[in-house]
């Protein structure tokens, strides 16, 4: 039987055990790459389709080239692949990090304009009417958001290229989400709710002025102030509707008001403001 020299075993483990090790270890394919590399082979993922690789790189390029144009404008290009591809929650995290890392960023018109995109998508089912259903309890949030960022994008970048698309989403969305604010008024109206109906009519004159709505919502406001016996304030707001709508005029019956329309006059919406009538 041979014999081996004890050493000579040991040696031999050692190198199988070193040869196991290393097969193990995972080489960095981008430890060389430029922050110019890195964002381009990020790119090149991203134009394919594979996403975890892009997270993976572009994420290399954040931790070794912190806040390089590079690097901050990767976050945009993935939130707007996330974007793309109908990832609503991962696109406005990365434009909500964006945001906060870089509000000095001369792109950052760009990614309020994409998360306010995203929020509007994601309220989409609250455009459908769904008959039957307390829409007391929709949830607008998502709307209302996007409401704000289309309002931000119109006020602080007024010369940015996504200021006249958001100006036009954003009456869209205020007559959208007055509308809403009417039907739940006139849910409360209906079930005998007066507070909560008036409530819900001056909430939609006070932040959604100028939407076709306003002339429902006045109505709602004086059938609730009637019905809360506070025949003052329903006669100012019916003041408000005679003045602003031609064709609407209104009477006072046993302590009630009563609005009054004439349907063979042409309707002719003044250009006033609710507030300098003393409404509120």
């Amino acid at each position: 039987m041979r014999k081996y020299n004890l050493s000579f075993v040991v040696l031999i483990l050692l190198i199988l055990q070193s040869c196991a090790y290393f097969n193990k270890v995972t080489i960095d394919p981008y430890k060389s790459m430029s922050e110019a590399e890195l964002y381009e082979q990020g790119s090149v993922f991203l134009a394919t389709a594979d996403i975890p690789s892009a997270v993976n790189v572009f994420g290399t390029l954040e931790a070794r080239f912190p806040f390089s144009t590079y690097a901050q404008q990767s976050i945009l290009d993935l939130a707007f692949a996330y974007y793309d591809f109908g990832q609503k929650d991962e696109t406005i995290a990365e434009c909500d990090r964006f945001i906060d890392l870089y509000p000095n960023n001369p792109n950052l018109d760009y990614a309020f304009y994409l998360r306010a995109l995203s929020n509007l998508e994601k309220g989409q089912p609250f455009f459908q009417e769904i008959l039957g259903q307390d829409v007391s309890k929709y949830d607008v949030t998502r709307l209302k958001e996007a409401y704000d960022d289309f309002l931000l994008i119109t006020n602080r970048f007024k010369g940015s290229k996504y200021a006249d698309d958001a100006s036009n989403r954003l009456i869209f969305l205020r007559n959208s989400m007055a509308k809403h604010e009417v039907y739940v008024a006139n849910y409360y109206l209906t079930r005998g709710a007066y507070l909560a109906s008036s409530e819900r009519s001056k909430y939609m004159l006070e932040n959604y002025p100028g939407a076709p709505a306003t002339k429902d919502a006045l109505i709602i406001l004086i059938e609730s102030y009637n019905n809360l016996e506070m025949i003052d304030l329903a006669k100012t707001t019916a003041d408000v509707l005679a003045n602003n709508f031609s064709n609407y005029s209104y009477t006072l019956n046993e302590n009630n008001i009563v609005v009054i329309k004439d349907n063979n006059k042409e309707e002719i919406i003044e250009k006033e403001s609710f507030f300098d009538l003393g409404l509120f």
